[in-house]
This record gives structure tokens, C-alpha cells and sequence, in this order.
């Protein structure tokens, strides 16, 4: 479904006009019958013409329909459709299994010798126990670095590559073309993901530097995802894409 849409909204300027031409013909019809009524003489061929108004009539309001689909499709159902793929993918994730670690078998216990212990006559001043502590090991946590980004016009300013995020976090950064259509965000499990990317947001204007989308980190499972920021043209093409990696922890 998600598919289907997108080509809609990819396409909707040739659909719209597909529309236009078809709405120019069915002008140039009407003018042609309405001319041939004002020049018939018989009853039957009033009749034909008026049977004509009502074919173009038709065909009108379907080129009408067709273009508050298009335009209801390409861009109304893309917001809808990022938040039901994005909660069921998050719930088809398969979890990791767990095997349990098997225990060693405990070694047969070593005869202990019996030491008897030496008295001495000479009494011995109490000795002083100093207990050494030593400073907790830190946590090493990652660092965001910068994303994979070979296109200066296609980058992302945060979350920055091996960020560590939670919850609801805003993606920024720069998706601009000089033949610019639309943009559009994905993600998919792993580290530098080459494959699997899922549509997450996307729109139709520029962003320069600025919000390019919402990530609700608690539809998705803990663990390493990789998102890749894609800006096409007009004619359908787009530079390299711009990858980061980032790790989930709800």
C-alpha cells in the first residue's frame, strides 16, 4: 500500500496533466456539439447531441474524481501510512533468542593440609589494616560523530552518527535541490544498513538547515537502526543518499 502511494505522489504532476489535456478535449467537444444542435433539423439528431452533453458531462466529472485522488493520495495518506508502518514493523521485529549459559561442573574439592599454628612468647603489637579503594571504571558511552553524507545539499545535523536516543527526538538537517521534488527519510535494522529501509517521513518543500521530521524512538526495538535521508528531483533522480546510525534504548 505504502508503494502504491508513493508512486501516486511521485507522479501526480503527470496525472494532473493527463487531466488537463483530457479536460481541453472534452471543452473542444462540447463546443462541436452544441454547433451541431444549433444545426439540426430533425428531431433524432437533437436528440443524438443532447445524449453527447451528457457523455461529456460524464467523462468530466471522472477526470474531476481522478484528481481529488491524486491529490488526496499524494498528500493526505503519506502522514497516515508513516505511523501504522512504522508501529508494525517495530511489532514484526524479531527479538534476539536467549540460550541459557550452561554452569560449569564444580572440580571435586582439594584436601585442605592442617597447619598448626606457632605461638611466639613475645607479644606482638596490633597491626594497622589499610584498605586500598580504587575509583570506579567509567562507563564508556557512545559518540555521536558525523553521518555518511557524500552530497552537501543531502545531510543531517542530529542525531549524529552512533547517537544514543530515546523517545520522541526531532531529525534535522539539509534536503535541498536545485530541481527539488520531494524528500524523504527511511530506516532499517543495523548498523550502515545497505538494504531494508522503511519510509518514515517525508515532504514536498526544501528544508534548509532545519526540522526535516519526527522519530518516535518507542515504536521501534532497542538495538542499532540506520536512518538514510533521500532527496529526489524532478526527473526522478537523487544524489547520494545521507546515512546515520543511531542506537535505541527505551
Amino acid at each position: 500500500m505504502g508503494f502504491l502511494i508513493q508512486i501516486v505522489a511521485t507522479y501526480a504532476p503527470w496525472i494532473y496533466a493527463l487531466c488537463g489535456i483530457f479536460a481541453l478535449i472534452q471543452m473542444y467537444r462540447i463546443w462541436q456539439v452544441r454547433a451541431e444542435r444549433r444545426q439540426a433539423l430533425f428531431t433524432l439528431e437533437r436528440e443524438k447531441a443532447m445524449r453527447d452533453l451528457y457523455n461529456i458531462f460524464f467523462i468530466s466529472m471522472v477526470i474531476l474524481a481522478a484528481m481529488g485522488v491524486t491529490y488526496f493520495t499524494s498528500q493526505t495518506l503519506p502522514a497516515a501510512v508513516d505511523v501504522e508502518t512504522a508501529v508494525s514493523v517495530a511489532s514484526e521485529t524479531p527479538s534476539p533468542d536467549i540460550l541459557p549459559t550452561p554452569s560449569p561442573t564444580p572440580e571435586p574439592p582439594t584436601a585442605t593440609p592442617t597447619i598448626t599454628p606457632v605461638i611466639p612468647t613475645a607479644t606482638l603489637a596490633p597491626v594497622e589494616i589499610v584498605e586500598q579503594v580504587l575509583p570506579p571504571t567509567p562507563t564508556a558511552e557512545p559518540v555521536a560523530g558525523s553521518p555518511h553524507c557524500l552530497d552537501p545539499r543531502v545531510t543531517f545535523s542530529s542525531p549524529g552518527d552512533g547517537a544514543l536516543v530515546s523517545g520522541v527526538i526531532n531529525i534535522t538537517g539539509r534536503a535541498v535541490h536545485e530541481q527539488f521534488h520531494y524528500y524523504k527519510i527511511e530506516y532499517a535494522p543495523g548498523a550502515d544498513a545497505e538494504s531494508g529501509f522503511v519510509y518514515l517521513v517525508g515532504g514536498n518543500s526544501m528544508v534548509d538547515n532545519g526540522s526535516l521530521g519526527v522519530l518516535d524512538s518507542n515504536a521501534l526495538s532497542n538495538g542499532t537502526w540506520t536512518l538514510r535521508l533521500v532527496v529526489v528531483d524532478k526527473t526522478g533522480n537523487f544524489p547520494d543518499p545521507c546515512r546515520v546510525t543511531i542506537t535505541v534504548q527505551n
